[in-house]
């Protein structure tokens, strides 16, 4: 499984809000094989969402920024998950993401709670230094998808598949 973040705007927010939602995950696909900017941050997005909040995002938290940095401000029904952030949301979460002293986060990381709380995905015995390169790496583009969908005045839409 991996996260997608598209970048989109009003008129396409407006079509896939209308879609059934057996058709939205391939309708966001066709969007990415058009060329709609999209960053992955792969594998990582659950372990980003429990590093940020202390919590799978299985579970996410309402209202919380840096929960919202991972799985969006609203979630499209169905069984795929595929969330949206619009754009006047962005700045909130940007600021939160900005506050972030990953650093110090990644250097308390306790790696056994992730695999206690079942983070997907289940690698969080390997080997401690890759998985702090890799968290900072999603972490980077995670923020970086954001500022560009903000600086771009698009929405982003978030797929987990």
């Amino acid at each position: 499984m991996r996260a997608a973040y598209t970048l989109i705007d009003e008129g396409t927010l407006d079509r896939l809000v209308s879609l059934s939602p057996d058709v939205l995950l391939s309708t966001l696909e066709e969007l990415e094989e058009a060329g709609a900017p999209t960053v992955y941050v792969d594998k990582m997005w659950d372990g980003l969402h429990f590093l940020l909040t202390g919590v799978s995002a299985s579970a996410p938290r309402e209202d919380d920024p840096l929960s919202e940095a991972v799985v969006g401000v609203h979630a499209f029904g169905g069984d795929d998950f595929v969330g949206c952030t619009e754009n006047d949301e962005l700045e909130p979460i940007i600021d939160a993401l900005d506050a972030v002293d990953l650093d110090e986060a990644l250097a308390k990381v306790d790696f056994a709670a992730f695999a206690s709380a079942r983070v997907y995905p289940n690698i969080w015995t390997d080997d401690p230094a890759q998985l702090r390169a890799e968290l900072t790496d999603a972490f980077a583009e995670l923020r970086r998808v954001h500022q560009q969908a903000a600086d771009a005045e698009r929405h982003l839409v978030i797929s987990i598949y």
